[in-house]
């Protein structure tokens, strides 16, 4: 049954609640089969929406071109894609954090800032590189932490700090939209989020973590090494 005149009341409440951290030791909140089943709620335009949106996440963890300039040029048509403001914030801000990432990487192998890059914050990255927030302390409060940790090599430290402080804005912006598509969206984000972090084994630690981080970025001179 769809209600879409009436916003997204029933999908929103099938969707059980996500636990306060997203490191939380329990199982995932929703199987990732009844997730998807759940988004079939979604009207058609949302629904293509929504796919999008996951582009851009599933995008941002591989970057599959193989040079700087089509990295650039696939992250803007993948963003002009989506129409809705709200989507295009969160989106936005997994590869605000993958470009923090790549910068604080950079700095730490003794390399100058990044030439081009994607996101918000490339070109204030460039301009405050040699601090240890890159400038962007009242925005990311926890980029100082995140430079503390990466230069003590506590990387899985390191790696829940970051995934944290997106958390933790995801949450916020949660806390503005109810029983409506955008709530659906932040939904699934903070869901996404969970996932990555399960989907890491623990167990392995460090080593992993470091080949999770070239990988993800690749050895591109100026986007991702």
């Amino acid at each position: 049954m769809r209600l879409w005149p009436h916003g997204y009341h029933m999908l929103v409440c099938s969707l059980p609640a996500l636990p306060a951290r997203f490191d939380d030791p329990g199982p995932l909140p929703i199987s990732p089969e009844r997730l998807q089943d759940r988004l079939r709620l979604l009207a058609p335009g949302d629904a293509e929406e929504m796919g999008r949106f996951l582009d851009v996440l599933v995008w941002s963890r591989t970057y599959a071109e193989r040079d700087d300039a089509a990295v650039v040029r696939r992250y803007g048509e993948l963003l002009r894609r989506i129409r809705r403001p709200l989507v295009r914030e969160v989106a936005e801000t997994a590869v605000d954090a993958r470009m923090v990432l790549t910068a604080l990487r950079r700095r730490r192998r003794g390399l100058g800032p990044p030439e081009i890059g994607v996101g918000r914050w490339t070109e204030n990255i460039q301009r405050h590189f040699a601090e240890p927030d890159f400038g962007l302390g009242r925005i990311f409060p926890r980029l100082a932490e995140l430079h503390r940790l990466l230069e003590a090599s506590n990387l899985a430290a390191f790696h829940r700090a970051l995934l944290g402080a997106t958390w933790d804005h995801l949450r916020w912006r949660a806390g503005e939209h109810v029983f409506s598509f955008e709530a659906v969206v932040l939904y699934v984000a903070r869901w996404e989020l969970m996932r990555t972090w399960r989907e890491q084994d623990a167990d392995r630690g460090r080593a992993v973590f470091e080949s999770l981080v070239t990988e993800a970025l690749g050895e591109h001179a100026d986007l991702r090494s």
